[in-house]
């Protein structure tokens, strides 16, 4: 066995929010390290690095890779949520899944596309009104719209910008890593406030005061009930309940991403319009090529041999979700931005794993990523078909050592009007 080439230090945990994305990329190439390095962080905790699609179908590997018990606990009590699902395994992870799985169906999502298309085209005239609009901004908050109607969950208009504000300093919190960071007792308090109004929803569904439609998140969930017959506890219903629809508010960060695409490229912004499988195309292609989760732990739940390398039980690992999405062995030119390379795509769940990888119903890949791409479908669609618009003069960066990853500027439109053919 080969031995495992390490990045010294007793703490790399600054150095890691330093570098960002870039980190375990720098480290292989400083090392001369294939796919695999060691480092500490967290505490100084020993940590094994892997990336490559062979490393995701390892890390996915519910018989070799545990989750449970593994992400820092400040990021679990912000972003996830306390008894989350992302923190069970086994057959309580599995069971639960499925209720979320439950969720996808035709219909289901179907719905979704529609709300995301009316929305959208209903906020045209606000946006028509205004000098600038922040995409970043704007998205969130209609996200927040789409997604609480889908989860059949009440959420008065002069509550939403309030509820899309805390959602994003809960997924903001991504940044902390688990640190003691400058925004974390903000981001549980965010948390909380969302968790309050979404648990007493629950309580009223279930004493019969609220009638959220069969079908819904929040009618499913508040109805639920586990292997063993019990219903779920109503904090932690809540909890998981916000876990149905946050997903789809962090998309605001592809939105912005998808724009700054077209601007970019503009040649992609013409062929959504023309071509009907360009959208999905293009929609895969932001996902994989813009930073959204750098990297998600595990830990190794037998000796497990990897690339000639021994990686001893119980040995914390980490996944290298964006270094996969950008190896060359696994995606050609992985630097270019090109969706057509999705256009003869086997659909493996172990190279596009922007959301997590494996399978859906066993695994802890995304139960949203379906709700993911028909909302980035419908978006890019709406930007480049319902509307025009003009990009002022604004830093168009995006920040590869900041996590999570942004347009700095947040992608800022003018001049928005609605594309319509007079002639």
């Amino acid at each position: 066995m080969g031995t495992i080439k390490k990045d010294k230090g007793l703490d790399n945990t600054l150095k890691v929010m330093k570098q960002g994305y870039l980190y375990t990329a720098n480290q292989r190439q400083r090392l001369g390290a294939d796919n695999i390095f060691e480092t500490r962080a967290l505490g100084g905790k020993r940590v094994v690095v892997i990336n490559g699609k062979e490393a995701a179908e390892l890390f996915y590997d519910n018989d070799k890779t545990e989750r449970s018990g593994t992400l820092p606990k400040r990021l679990v009590n912000t972003l996830f949520g306390k008894g989350a699902i992302h923190t069970t395994t086994g057959k309580k992870h599995i069971d639960r899944k499925a209720l979320f799985m439950s969720l996808m169906t035709e219909n289901n999502l179907q719905h979704l596309r529609e709300l995301t298309r009316n929305h959208w085209y209903m906020n045209t005239h606000k946006m028509e009104q205004m000098d600038q609009i922040n995409i970043y901004r704007e998205s969130i908050v209609q996200l927040t719209k789409i997604g609480t109607k889908w989860a059949g969950v009440q959420a008065p208009e002069e509550k939403i910008e309030d509820i899309a504000t805390d959602m994003d300093i809960m997924i903001d919190s991504f940044k902390g890593l688990g640190s003691a960071f400058k925004g974390y007792k903000e981001s549980v308090n965010a948390r909380k406030r969302v968790e309050d109004w979404l648990e007493e929803q629950i309580i009223e569904t279930r004493k019969g005061k609220i009638f959220p439609p069969e079908g819904t998140a929040l009618y499913e969930f508040a109805h639920w009930e586990d292997y063993q017959g019990n219903p779920m506890d109503s904090r932690l219903c809540a909890i998981d309940l916000m876990n149905t629809f946050r997903p789809l508010i962090a998309i605001n960060r592809f939105v912005s991403f998808g724009l700054l695409a077209m601007h970019e490229h503009p040649i992609s912004k013409e062929k959504i319009k023309t071509d009907d499988d360009y959208a999905y195309m293009f929609s895969q292609e932001v996902r994989r090529f813009y930073p959204f989760v750098p990297f998600l732990p595990g830990k190794a739940k037998t000796d497990i041999e990897f690339k000639g390398h021994k990686i001893e039980k119980d040995t914390m690992m980490v996944i290298d979700i964006y270094g996969t999405m950008h190896d060359e062995k696994v995606f050609e030119n992985p630097d270019e931005f090109y969706p057509e390379r999705f256009k003869e795509w086997d659909g493996s769940p172990f190279d596009l794993i922007p959301q997590g990888g494996g399978d859906y119903y066993t695994n802890h890949r995304c139960a949203g990523e379906w709700m993911t791409i028909i909302i980035m479908e419908e978006t890019m669609k709406y930007f480049a078909e319902r509307i025009t618009y003009d990009v002022p003069e604004q830093d168009l960066t995006v920040d590869l050592n900041s996590i999570p990853g942004y347009v700095n500027s947040g992608f800022i439109i003018e001049n928005v009007q609605e594309n319509i053919d007079r002639k």
